[in-house]
């Protein structure tokens, strides 16, 4: 069916549901006026003067007298009020009444329309004095005490269909949306397996035609996306299994450069040269280190490279950063300063990943030692209960673009550390530093200093649970 066949069908029970609610309102009033309760709207008019002969006749007239249909007004023979609930002009209109009627015969009665639904009756009185009944064309209360405290019976059936109609739209808005909700249902099941990238499943489907136009072309974006995330997903597949092929064909070369490196380190051992010694032992501990870094390649290619945090003392790794900058230094033919401050060996065993934490500062230092002109200063301390890891150069620093946005990734607009023998840069050194500390629930920081040079620093909180 169409869209607009359900929403008219929603207006229709609105309308019959408002209609309803007056009728019902109406047939109370009405029940009330049969039941003696209530007098009828034309009571006042329509009576007058069966009531004003029994009012005529008593002595010493009261409020109690005269039925609730009425306002009046009693004056003596004087044209003095005696006892009266009207009030503003229409006291004025009964008062001018009252007295023509004292000059009435007895048993006489002068009737006038006043306007706007109102009738004038005056009368004399047997024992003196005229009387002046005001009635109007609206349903009174039958018994004084109810006139008296509650409101009009026309006021309260207004009241009571205004509420019985925003309670009927209310109700009838509730079933709309329940059953609008129950025709979306199919739009809303396949937009959330969707959002799961669960896209092998069939659309369901609804009696409105709208809707189904929805599903439709829902279910074409549904089979296009398949078809993306799959040729997507086969190109990572193949990508993987190429890059733990070419990783695994990397050990092979890697061990024959540890295992010549190590020859070579050992046969120069008791030589004059402890220069090409010390060159030999870095060329075989970077052999070494670039063998794990080739596992963790394979097993990240396997989807098995998950973060490995161990409780550790900060003192293990930052004397293993300290052993492996020394290296990276000497390549780079610049000085190596570090200190290890006495308080990180104080410092107790936090959860830490050892392998990432060290790749982390040996971007920094790589990068440090690239730009730096004769030195590289390495420190490590604890600051505000923090592992704090500052590496130091004495280069050109950090350009105002790097300091803003150095450790996003594929960052390497960074025009005033220009690489030294055009080294081409890639944007991710800074990068996976900055995504190993944040792993710490730490941060990467850069700066420059006020002698000098750049400034990059790792702090690792010790005392909150890390991620």
């Amino acid at each position: 069916m169409p869209l607009a066949f359900v929403i008219a069908r929603y207006f229709a029970y609105a309308f019959a549901a408002v209609a309803l609610a007056w009728l019902l309102a109406f047939m109370a009033l009405s029940a009330a006026i049969n039941a003696g309760l209530v007098y009828e709207a034309s009571w006042g008019p329509a009576n007058v003067r069966e009531v004003v002969a029994r009012l005529a006749a008593e002595k010493d007239l009261g409020p109690a007298d005269i039925p609730t249909a009425y306002r009046y007004l009693v004056v003596d023979e004087t044209g003095k009020a005696l006892t009266t609930d009207l009030e503003g002009t229409r006291l004025e209109d009964a008062t001018t009444a009252a007295h023509a009627a004292l000059a009435a015969e007895p048993g006489s009665v002068e009737i006038d329309g006043g306007g706007s639904g109102l009738t004038y009756a005056a009368f004399p009185l047997a024992d003196g004095g005229a009387c002046a009944l005001v009635s109007e064309y609206l349903p009174q209360w039958a018994a004084r005490e109810a006139a008296e405290t509650l409101p009009n019976p026309q006021n309260l059936m207004l009241a009571a269909g205004a509420a019985g109609s925003a309670l009927a739209l209310a109700l009838v808005a509730r079933r709309a949306s329940h059953v609008i909700s129950r025709k979306m249902a199919p739009l809303t099941e396949a937009a959330a397996r969707i959002g799961r990238e669960e896209l092998d499943f069939s659309m369901g489907r609804t009696n409105v035609r709208e809707m189904n136009d929805v599903l439709d072309a829902m279910d074409a974006m549904r089979a296009s996306l398949a078809t993306s995330l799959e040729a997507r997903w086969q190109a990572e597949r193949r990508q993987r299994e190429q890059v733990a092929s070419l990783a695994h064909d990397l050990k092979t070369p890697l061990t024959i450069l540890r295992a010549n490196a190590d020859f070579v380190a050992e046969e120069l051992e008791g030589e004059k040269d402890a220069d090409l010694a010390a060159a030999a032992r870095d060329i075989s501990d970077g052999a070494e280190r670039l063998d794990s870094y080739v596992r963790l390649l394979i097993e990240a290619s396997r989807g098995s490279g998950a973060s490995a945090k161990a409780p550790t003392r900060p003192a293990e790794p930052c004397e293993q950063l300290v052993a492996e900058a020394a290296p990276v230094a000497r390549a780079h033919g610049i000085e190596l300063v570090a200190d290890i401050d006495p308080a990180v060996s104080d410092a107790p065993e936090v959860p830490l990943d050892h392998t990432a934490l060290a790749r982390a500062v040996a971007n920094l230092v790589a990068n440090a030692a690239e730009h730096a002109r004769s030195r590289v200063a390495l420190t490590c301390s604890i600051s505000n209960e923090a592992l704090v890891i500052e590496v130091a150069d004495d280069g050109p620093g950090f350009s105002p673009a790097a300091l803003e946005h150095g450790c996003e990734r594929l960052f390497t607009d960074d025009a005033s550390r220009a690489a030294r023998d055009g080294e081409r840069h890639y944007g991710l050194g800074l990068f996976a530093a900055a995504e190993a500390a944040r792993a710490h629930g730490g941060t990467v920081s850069l700066a420059n200093s006020p002698s000098g040079g750049a400034v990059a620093t790792i702090a690792i909180p010790l005392d909150v649970q890390q991620p």
